[in-house]
């Protein structure tokens, strides 16, 4: 059966696209692993950070240049020693330069997405870098509010959040999202149409460009593959194929199908796009016990991952730019979309045979089917090739009249012990150069025990293994376990109940805060925060954060008479001022500066500890001229 798909097939519906960075789907990405060299124990957590910055420095510049082999090496091994130093250093995130770094690298790795490929591929990997400094800001620093527009499933919102993307998109970002953009444009008939056909929002297209930028291959750290960037596991769940010959989730068709039946998935357990999404991005049960634990639906004021947070406003962010692009300056490209044919293949055959039965080249049919690993169809495999608009029937009939002989099946062969090409070459009637040639083997390549070659054999049955395979990812059978995702939120819930005796606190960690000075603060444990807070001891915290606190009901008495003491009951006698800290300083200077107690300044500024960094904005409460007078 062949299906013709072309630029005509649909009147398309706006104008949508994308953001250039990703983050890989349903998995956490990379954290901090142990490293294999150690810095030395006598090092100080100060001369650290010097070191690990100019690494930092050093990724960024093998990045600028397009050295994927120099960026990837320096990041990785720079992620692993520093992990490897906090082990040696427990207290180094105490050093406030240290806790910036530790911000930095978690920023990077949180973002970082798909491995740089070529300066026309996407590549999240620029973006990582370009943000791994910047600030995430809070909610609610926009002044206006949200404001609302018709006619959209999702309406003109604004905040902070998704106007750091808006800056990012149109400045440091542009050159990618123009890049992406271009690509959407190849894609979007396939991608709108399956959405249609799936009742789903037109709009969802954002969510690929988010995730890959809409190229084909592209494969984040957390192994993530493909358009709509699904990893092993959720794609077998949604009956996309993934072996040594075949990976569906590179074609469009396949992995669109994939994620509309996942989104809708996701979207009938809450009723909310922006949960889905968040869901897609970092996992339905994580979504589902912060959910339980926090009690509220509303994804904005949900505690979720840094990457997850980002992921909302990023969406919105480049969904804004495609309804209204000229606001921005941009232009959507005039691109002739991608338009062929699909021919079903039921047996191995060599790509190059396919390109000759479709009158093509073998390169424009690698091109329009990235889902092919080995050069040829697999066996014993059902498969959906395209071949460009036209040749469809001439290359069904070309290859239905093809004799086995000339089709040329490729089978799979295990290195074992003592085999030698030469062997292996007579065993299935080739020849050795055949054997290199289809493995990229070069004259001095030497086999491996458990290698894993790539035989081409005439006329040859293939292997069993895989027989019977056929396209299942329009039904998919093993979606989201709605039974056991409720389960799992009823046993986060139940061990999130607030201890007894215990008050809930909000604690929005600030720059240079460390768990353990926040801990202190509370009269608590790091322990305890990381547990109440869902942390790992891999994850670190960053500004604008909010942790959840447990306190005595004693102690929160005891600090709200402190604060309302001290502000109220003084305020017809003295008036307040604010006093920012300059480098030097200690409460000690600053009370003797204004003629007050230390005591006074940490009651006034819910201070546990007498330590003060260098741009902390200080409350402090003077007395009125009328006061001093009557002191004179």
């Amino acid at each position: 059966m062949i299906r013709r798909y072309s630029p005509g097939y649909l009147i398309l519906a706006g104008y949508i696209a994308l953001a250039a960075t990703g983050c890989a789907s349903n998995v956490d990405h990379q954290k901090l692993e142990p490293a294999v060299a150690v810095a030395p124990a006598e090092e100080s957590p100060t001369g650290s950070v010097d070191e690990f910055s100019q690494r930092l420095e050093q990724a960024q510049q093998y990045q600028a240049a397009g050295d994927s082999t120099g960026f990837v090496s320096t990041r990785d091994s720079l992620v692993e020693d520093v992990n490897s130093y906090i082990r040696l250093h427990p207290h180094a995130e105490d050093d406030p330069g240290f806790a910036h770094l530790l911000n930095a690298l978690s920023a990077l790795d949180t973002l970082q997405s798909d491995t740089l490929i070529d300066g026309d591929s996407y590549s999240a990997v620029e973006d990582s870098l370009a943000l791994a400094n910047s600030r995430w800001p809070d909610l609610g620093t926009t002044a206006d509010g949200p404001f609302f527009a018709t006619n959209s499933i999702f309406p003109d919102m604004q905040n902070s959040r998704i106007d750091f993307w808006l800056t990012y998109f149109t400045g440091p970002g542009r050159e990618r999202f123009e890049r992406a953009l271009y690509r959407m444009q190849l894609h979007r008939p396939t991608v709108q149409r399956i959405l249609d056909e799936m009742d789903l929002p037109q709009e969802l297209i954002v969510i690929a460009f988010i995730e890959s930028g809409f190229a084909m291959k592209a494969t984040s750290r957390a192994r993530a593959v493909g358009p709509w960037q699904f990893i092993n596991g959720t794609a077998k769940r949604y009956n996309l194929r993934v072996n040594w010959w075949y990976d569906e989730r590179c074609d469009v068709i396949a992995s669109t199908y994939a994620a509309c039946n996942y989104l809708k998935d996701l979207y009938d357990i809450w009723g909310d796009w922006y949960l889905a999404f968040a869901a897609y991005n970092c996992g339905e049960f994580r979504v589902a016990r912060q959910i339980a634990r926090q009690k509220t639906e509303n994804f904005w004021e949900l505690d979720l991952p840094l990457q997850t947070e980002r992921y909302v406003p990023k969406f919105l962010a480049a969904l804004y730019i495609m309804r209204d692009p000229a606001k921005y300056g941009f232009s959507i490209p005039q691109v002739e979309p991608i338009s062929y044919d699909l021919v079903t293949v039921t047996e191995a055959t060599d790509l190059e045979v396919l390109a000759r039965t479709a009158s093509t080249t073998t390169d424009v049919i690698k091109d329009l089917n990235p889902q092919f690993r080995r050069g040829a169809t697999p066996p014993n495999m059902e498969i959906h090739v395209k071949v460009p608009l036209g040749a469809g029937d001439s290359c069904e009939a070309a290859l239905a009249d093809l004799p086995a002989k000339d089709r040329l099946t490729w089978n799979e062969h295990r290195v074992k012990k003592g085999e030698t090409l030469s062997g292996i070459a007579s065993h299935y009637g080739t020849s050795v150069e055949a054997i290199r040639d289809a493995n990229n083997l070069k004259r001095r390549s030497m086999l491996q025990i458990g290698q894993m070659l790539m035989i081409p054999v005439s006329g040859v049955t293939a292997s069993p293994a895989l027989a019977n395979s056929k396209p299942q990812y329009m039904n998919p059978s093993n979606g989201v376990d709605r039974a056991a995702l409720e389960r799992y939120a009823q046993r986060a819930a139940a061990s999130y109940t607030v201890p007894s005796g215990h008050k809930k606190l909000v604690h929005v960690v600030r720059k240079g805060d460390t768990l353990s000075e926040i801990a202190d603060r509370y009269h608590t444990s790091v322990s305890r925060i990381r547990s109440w807070n869902n942390l790992s001891r891999r994850r670190h915290i960053y500004p604008g954060q909010k942790l959840a606190i447990y306190v005595s009901e004693s102690y929160a008495q005891a600090e709200s008479r402190s604060t309302t003491t001290a502000t109220v009951a003084d305020e017809t006698r003295f008036e307040k001022s604010k006093h920012v800290v300059q480098r030097g300083e200690t409460l000690y200077s600053i009370g003797k500066q204004y003629n007050v107690s230390i005591h006074d300044l940490m009651s006034w500024n819910g201070l546990s500890r007498s330590n003060i960094r260098v741009g902390d904005v200080l409350v402090v409460w003077t007395p009125r001229a009328n006061v001093e007078a009557e002191l004179r």
